[in-house]
Protein backbone atom coordinates (compact mmCIF):
# COMPACT_ATOMS: atom_id res chain seq x y z
CA UNK A 1 0.00 0.00 0.00
CA UNK A 2 1.44 3.35 -1.01
CA UNK A 3 1.89 5.85 1.81
CA UNK A 4 0.44 8.45 -0.57
CA UNK A 5 -2.89 6.61 -0.95
CA UNK A 6 -6.03 8.48 0.16
CA UNK A 7 -6.56 5.79 2.79
CA UNK A 8 -3.09 6.27 4.29
CA UNK A 9 -3.39 10.06 4.21
CA UNK A 10 -6.78 9.94 5.95
CA UNK A 11 -5.60 7.54 8.63
CA UNK A 12 -2.49 9.62 9.30
CA UNK A 13 -4.65 12.58 10.37
CA UNK A 14 -6.26 10.61 13.21
CA UNK A 15 -5.01 10.11 16.75
CA UNK A 16 -2.94 6.93 17.33
CA UNK A 17 -5.85 5.23 19.08
CA UNK A 18 -8.31 6.17 16.35
CA UNK A 19 -5.86 5.01 13.70
CA UNK A 20 -5.90 1.51 15.12
CA UNK A 21 -9.65 1.28 15.63
CA UNK A 22 -10.65 2.84 12.29
CA UNK A 23 -8.12 0.73 10.39
CA UNK A 24 -9.44 -2.41 12.07
CA UNK A 25 -13.04 -1.44 11.35
CA UNK A 26 -12.38 -0.67 7.68
CA UNK A 27 -10.50 -3.93 7.34
CA UNK A 28 -13.60 -5.70 8.66
CA UNK A 29 -15.68 -3.85 6.06
CA UNK A 30 -13.33 -5.13 3.36
CA UNK A 31 -13.68 -8.70 4.62
CA UNK A 32 -17.47 -8.52 4.62
CA UNK A 33 -17.39 -7.12 1.09
CA UNK A 34 -15.07 -9.97 0.02
CA UNK A 35 -12.44 -7.54 -1.21
CA UNK A 36 -8.96 -9.07 -1.64
CA UNK A 37 -6.78 -7.97 1.28
CA UNK A 38 -4.21 -6.24 -0.93
CA UNK A 39 -6.92 -4.20 -2.69
CA UNK A 40 -8.91 -2.99 0.34
CA UNK A 41 -7.11 0.33 0.82
CA UNK A 42 -7.43 1.16 -2.86
CA UNK A 43 -11.09 0.19 -3.09
CA UNK A 44 -12.15 2.44 -0.22
CA UNK A 45 -11.61 5.70 -2.11
CA UNK A 46 -13.44 4.24 -5.12
CA UNK A 47 -16.69 3.76 -3.18
CA UNK A 48 -19.55 5.65 -4.84
CA UNK A 49 -23.12 6.33 -3.72
CA UNK A 50 -24.53 2.95 -4.80
CA UNK A 51 -21.63 1.00 -3.26
CA UNK A 52 -21.90 2.93 0.00
CA UNK A 53 -25.57 2.01 0.31
CA UNK A 54 -24.67 -1.62 -0.38
CA UNK A 55 -21.96 -1.52 2.30
CA UNK A 56 -24.43 -0.05 4.79
CA UNK A 57 -26.90 -2.84 4.00
CA UNK A 58 -24.24 -5.55 4.39
CA UNK A 59 -23.12 -4.14 7.76
CA UNK A 60 -26.72 -3.97 8.95
CA UNK A 61 -27.36 -7.61 8.08
CA UNK A 62 -24.06 -8.55 9.73
CA UNK A 63 -25.44 -7.20 13.00
CA UNK A 64 -23.30 -4.08 13.29
CA UNK A 65 -24.64 -1.40 15.61
CA UNK A 66 -25.94 1.86 14.16
CA UNK A 67 -22.99 3.70 15.72
CA UNK A 68 -20.43 1.36 14.10
CA UNK A 69 -22.13 1.57 10.70
CA UNK A 70 -22.23 5.37 10.80
CA UNK A 71 -18.59 5.47 11.89
CA UNK A 72 -17.55 3.29 8.94
CA UNK A 73 -19.48 5.39 6.41
CA UNK A 74 -18.02 8.61 7.86
CA UNK A 75 -14.52 7.16 7.48
CA UNK A 76 -15.22 6.18 3.86
CA UNK A 77 -16.52 9.70 3.17
CA UNK A 78 -13.33 11.11 4.63
CA UNK A 79 -11.15 8.88 2.46
CA UNK A 80 -13.08 9.89 -0.65
CA UNK A 81 -12.66 13.58 0.29
CA UNK A 82 -8.91 13.06 0.50
CA UNK A 83 -9.05 11.32 -2.88
CA UNK A 84 -10.78 14.39 -4.34
CA UNK A 85 -8.11 16.70 -2.92
CA UNK A 86 -5.36 14.52 -4.41
CA UNK A 87 -7.10 14.22 -7.80
CA UNK A 88 -7.89 10.54 -7.30
CA UNK A 89 -11.67 11.00 -7.34
CA UNK A 90 -14.30 13.39 -8.68
CA UNK A 91 -16.01 16.00 -6.49
CA UNK A 92 -19.41 14.63 -7.54
CA UNK A 93 -18.56 11.26 -5.96
CA UNK A 94 -17.89 12.92 -2.62
CA UNK A 95 -21.01 15.10 -2.89
CA UNK A 96 -23.21 12.06 -3.48
CA UNK A 97 -21.81 10.28 -0.41
CA UNK A 98 -22.68 13.31 1.73
CA UNK A 99 -26.37 12.81 0.95
CA UNK A 100 -26.46 9.40 2.65
CA UNK A 101 -28.26 9.74 5.96
CA UNK A 102 -27.01 8.14 9.13
CA UNK A 103 -28.57 4.98 10.54
CA UNK A 104 -30.78 5.99 13.45
CA UNK A 105 -30.03 4.77 16.95
CA UNK A 106 -32.74 3.00 18.90
CA UNK A 107 -33.92 4.67 22.06
CA UNK A 108 -32.45 1.94 24.25
CA UNK A 109 -29.61 0.76 22.07
CA UNK A 110 -27.04 -1.30 23.89
CA UNK A 111 -27.28 -3.46 26.96
CA UNK A 112 -25.37 -2.46 30.10
CA UNK A 113 -24.59 -5.36 32.41
CA UNK A 114 -26.35 -5.75 35.72
CA UNK A 115 -24.38 -6.00 38.97
CA UNK A 116 -25.14 -9.73 39.11
CA UNK A 117 -23.87 -10.21 35.55
CA UNK A 118 -20.63 -8.41 36.41
CA UNK A 119 -20.19 -10.66 39.46
CA UNK A 120 -20.83 -13.72 37.31
CA UNK A 121 -18.34 -12.47 34.73
CA UNK A 122 -15.48 -12.08 37.22
CA UNK A 123 -16.31 -15.43 38.81
CA UNK A 124 -15.83 -16.96 35.35
CA UNK A 125 -12.63 -15.03 34.69
CA UNK A 126 -11.06 -16.11 38.00
CA UNK A 127 -11.44 -19.76 36.97
CA UNK A 128 -8.49 -19.18 34.60
CA UNK A 129 -5.33 -18.32 36.57
CA UNK A 130 -2.94 -18.84 33.67
CA UNK A 131 -0.83 -15.83 32.58
CA UNK A 132 -3.31 -15.11 29.79
CA UNK A 133 -6.23 -15.49 32.19
CA UNK A 134 -4.70 -13.09 34.74
CA UNK A 135 -4.09 -10.51 32.02
CA UNK A 136 -7.67 -10.90 30.80
CA UNK A 137 -8.99 -10.28 34.32
CA UNK A 138 -7.26 -6.88 34.28
CA UNK A 139 -8.68 -6.17 30.81
CA UNK A 140 -12.24 -6.46 32.13
CA UNK A 141 -11.39 -4.69 35.41
CA UNK A 142 -10.13 -1.66 33.49
CA UNK A 143 -12.98 -1.59 30.97
CA UNK A 144 -15.61 -1.76 33.71
CA UNK A 145 -13.66 0.33 36.22
CA UNK A 146 -12.68 3.22 33.96
CA UNK A 147 -14.89 3.08 30.85
CA UNK A 148 -11.89 2.93 28.55
CA UNK A 149 -12.45 2.43 24.84
CA UNK A 150 -10.82 -0.68 23.38
CA UNK A 151 -8.33 1.36 21.36
CA UNK A 152 -7.38 3.38 24.45
CA UNK A 153 -6.92 0.20 26.47
CA UNK A 154 -4.65 -1.36 23.84
CA UNK A 155 -2.50 1.78 23.67
CA UNK A 156 -1.79 2.03 27.42
CA UNK A 157 1.87 1.71 28.40
CA UNK A 158 3.30 0.74 31.76
CA UNK A 159 4.51 4.33 32.20
CA UNK A 160 0.89 5.50 32.02
CA UNK A 161 0.11 3.75 35.30
CA UNK A 162 0.82 5.76 38.45
CA UNK A 163 0.76 3.23 41.27
CA UNK A 164 1.09 5.81 44.03
CA UNK A 165 -1.72 8.04 42.77
CA UNK A 166 -3.77 5.07 41.51
CA UNK A 167 -4.32 6.68 38.12
CA UNK A 168 -3.98 5.90 34.44
CA UNK A 169 -3.03 8.53 31.87
CA UNK A 170 -4.68 8.24 28.45
CA UNK A 171 -2.27 10.02 26.13
CA UNK A 172 -4.29 10.17 22.93
CA UNK A 173 -7.95 9.36 23.37
CA UNK A 174 -10.76 10.05 20.94
CA UNK A 175 -10.21 13.37 19.22
CA UNK A 176 -6.53 13.14 20.15
CA UNK A 177 -7.38 14.35 23.68
CA UNK A 178 -5.61 13.17 26.81
CA UNK A 179 -7.19 12.58 30.23
CA UNK A 180 -6.40 11.12 33.64
CA UNK A 181 -8.44 8.21 34.96
CA UNK A 182 -8.82 7.47 38.67
CA UNK A 183 -8.89 3.76 39.46
CA UNK A 184 -11.50 2.20 41.76
CA UNK A 185 -9.88 0.39 44.72
CA UNK A 186 -11.25 -3.00 43.63
CA UNK A 187 -9.16 -2.93 40.44
CA UNK A 188 -5.90 -3.02 42.43
CA UNK A 189 -5.95 -6.77 43.08
CA UNK A 190 -5.96 -7.36 39.33
CA UNK A 191 -3.08 -4.91 38.84
CA UNK A 192 -1.03 -6.68 41.50
CA UNK A 193 -1.57 -10.15 40.01
CA UNK A 194 -0.74 -9.00 36.49
CA UNK A 195 2.28 -6.92 37.58
CA UNK A 196 3.92 -9.97 39.15
CA UNK A 197 3.77 -11.76 35.80
CA UNK A 198 4.43 -8.83 33.52
CA UNK A 199 7.42 -7.39 35.35
CA UNK A 200 8.76 -3.85 35.17
CA UNK A 201 10.06 -3.82 31.60
CA UNK A 202 9.02 -0.83 29.51
CA UNK A 203 6.31 -1.37 26.95
CA UNK A 204 2.59 -1.87 26.84
CA UNK A 205 0.62 -2.35 30.04
CA UNK A 206 -1.59 -5.05 28.54
CA UNK A 207 0.73 -6.87 26.20
CA UNK A 208 0.79 -10.09 24.25
CA UNK A 209 1.16 -13.35 26.16
CA UNK A 210 2.18 -16.52 24.36
CA UNK A 211 0.62 -19.91 25.07
CA UNK A 212 3.74 -20.95 26.99
CA UNK A 213 3.23 -17.98 29.37
CA UNK A 214 6.01 -15.75 28.04
CA UNK A 215 5.17 -12.04 28.10
CA UNK A 216 6.07 -9.74 25.20
CA UNK A 217 5.90 -6.24 26.67
CA UNK A 218 6.64 -4.50 23.36
CA UNK A 219 3.67 -6.16 21.63
CA UNK A 220 0.31 -4.59 22.40
CA UNK A 221 -2.94 -6.52 22.56
CA UNK A 222 -4.74 -6.10 19.26
CA UNK A 223 -8.13 -4.34 19.41
CA UNK A 224 -9.58 -7.25 17.44
CA UNK A 225 -8.27 -9.66 20.07
CA UNK A 226 -9.92 -7.58 22.80
CA UNK A 227 -13.15 -7.57 20.79
CA UNK A 228 -13.19 -11.36 20.46
CA UNK A 229 -12.29 -11.82 24.12
CA UNK A 230 -15.19 -9.66 25.30
CA UNK A 231 -17.72 -11.29 22.96
CA UNK A 232 -16.58 -14.76 24.05
CA UNK A 233 -16.70 -14.15 27.80
CA UNK A 234 -20.03 -12.32 27.73
CA UNK A 235 -21.55 -15.13 25.69
CA UNK A 236 -20.35 -17.65 28.30
CA UNK A 237 -22.32 -15.87 31.04
CA UNK A 238 -25.43 -15.79 28.89
CA UNK A 239 -25.31 -12.22 27.58
CA UNK A 240 -26.58 -12.63 24.03
CA UNK A 241 -25.82 -10.25 21.14
CA UNK A 242 -23.48 -8.30 23.40
CA UNK A 243 -21.30 -5.52 22.11
CA UNK A 244 -17.87 -4.77 23.65
CA UNK A 245 -19.13 -1.20 23.98
CA UNK A 246 -21.70 -2.53 26.47
CA UNK A 247 -18.91 -2.52 29.08
CA UNK A 248 -18.49 1.23 28.55
CA UNK A 249 -22.27 1.61 28.78
CA UNK A 250 -22.18 -0.34 32.04
CA UNK A 251 -19.50 1.97 33.48
CA UNK A 252 -21.43 5.14 32.61
CA UNK A 253 -24.82 3.79 33.70
CA UNK A 254 -23.42 2.56 37.02
CA UNK A 255 -21.99 6.01 37.77
CA UNK A 256 -25.32 7.65 36.97
CA UNK A 257 -27.22 5.18 39.15
CA UNK A 258 -24.86 6.09 41.99
CA UNK A 259 -25.99 9.71 41.54
CA UNK A 260 -22.72 10.99 40.09
CA UNK A 261 -23.58 14.23 38.28
CA UNK A 262 -23.76 14.12 34.49
CA UNK A 263 -20.86 16.50 33.86
CA UNK A 264 -18.50 14.47 36.08
CA UNK A 265 -19.54 11.32 34.23
CA UNK A 266 -18.88 13.12 30.95
CA UNK A 267 -15.31 13.92 32.02
CA UNK A 268 -14.67 10.41 33.33
CA UNK A 269 -15.90 8.92 30.05
CA UNK A 270 -13.82 11.30 27.95
CA UNK A 271 -16.78 12.87 26.14
CA UNK A 272 -16.34 16.36 24.75
CA UNK A 273 -20.11 16.95 24.57
CA UNK A 274 -22.47 16.14 27.42
CA UNK A 275 -25.18 15.19 24.90
CA UNK A 276 -23.03 12.17 23.99
CA UNK A 277 -23.02 11.05 27.62
CA UNK A 278 -26.81 11.13 27.78
CA UNK A 279 -26.98 8.58 24.94
CA UNK A 280 -25.33 6.06 27.26
CA UNK A 281 -27.79 6.68 30.08
CA UNK A 282 -29.57 3.33 30.39
CA UNK A 283 -31.28 3.83 33.72
CA UNK A 284 -34.65 2.13 33.59
CA UNK A 285 -38.18 3.11 34.62
CA UNK A 286 -37.62 1.72 38.11
CA UNK A 287 -34.90 4.29 38.69
CA UNK A 288 -37.15 7.09 37.44
CA UNK A 289 -39.99 5.83 39.64
CA UNK A 290 -37.70 5.97 42.67
CA UNK A 291 -36.59 9.50 41.75
CA UNK A 292 -40.23 10.60 41.44
CA UNK A 293 -41.13 9.10 44.80
CA UNK A 294 -38.35 11.14 46.44
CA UNK A 295 -39.45 14.39 44.84
CA UNK A 296 -41.05 16.67 47.42
CA UNK A 297 -41.82 20.36 47.86
CA UNK A 298 -42.41 20.22 51.59
CA UNK A 299 -40.11 22.35 53.66
CA UNK A 300 -37.77 20.54 56.05
CA UNK A 301 -38.72 20.65 59.73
Amino acid sequence: MSTASPYALYISRLSPNSQRSIASQLNSVGKLMNWPEKERAERLHQVDYQQALHIRSVLTHAGWSARSINRAIIAIRGIVKVAVLTDRAEQQQSAHLETITQVKHGQHQGNPLTVKQVEKLFHLLRDDMSPIGIRNQLVFALLLGTGLRRSELAALELADYNRQAQTLFVRSGKGNKSRTLFLPPWTQEYFVSWSRLRGKDTGYLLCSVYANGSVKTMDSMNVSTIYRLIKQKLALIGVKNASPHDLRRTFITQLLEQNVDLNTVRQMAGHSDISTTTIYDKRDHQFMQKAASNLSYRSKP
